[in-house]
């Protein structure tokens, strides 16, 4: 790792922030989730499957949300800037995390098929590249105030994995 710091440090490599979802897709979700006046509030648990993927043409991010009422949220997110594989699927836990909490949901189960990020953010690996920190810190800040649980699930078991190779595949043949 600090021979890769060694090389990469040259480059001046900085952390730029990803960019916004379309507004009016998010104003919809929340419109059809949002329950009316009067109706009793519910504060269901969340599942968040995340999966992010990158290659030297484009790196992308898919997220799938879903209630124990089944209701599903499925947000693809394409990435326009370099990233490593690892940077990929914090982009994705971020983008998960940020749409839980547009829903209003403090309970959150987030499947993620990355076991360094999941490690990382579970405390059970140490952080150590400048970029993978700030990426770690950005995913904390967002779990800190949730009642939040990141598990490590096989590739194969991952929702986003499916729904992201669907859309990709659609994308890449036009």
């Amino acid at each position: 790792m600090a021979l890769w710091s060694i090389e990469l440090s040259e480059f001046d490599i900085q952390y730029r922030p990803r960019i916004a979802i379309k507004g009016q897709a998010v104003a919809d979700f929340i419109a059809e989730f949002t329950s009316a006046e009067g109706e009793e509030e519910k504060n269901p648990q969340w599942r968040i499957f995340t999966d992010g993927s990158s290659n030297k043409k484009a790196s992308r991010v898919g997220v799938v949300l879903k209630s124990l009422e089944g209701d599903e949220l499925k947000c693809m997110i394409r990435l326009d800037f370099p990233t490593t594989n690892n940077e990929t699927e914090y982009e994705a836990l971020i983008a998960g995390l940020d749409l839980t909490q547009v829903v209003g949901a403090a309970n959150v189960v987030v499947h993620c098929d990355s076991q360094v990020v999941t490690s990382q953010v579970n405390g059970e690996y140490e952080c150590k590249g400048e970029r993978m920190k700030k990426y770690w810190e950005q995913a904390k800040k967002r779990i800190d105030g949730l009642q939040a649980k990141i598990v490590q699930i096989p590739r194969g078991e991952n929702m986003s994995t499916s729904f992201q190779s669907r859309i990709c595949g659609a994308y890449d043949h036009h």
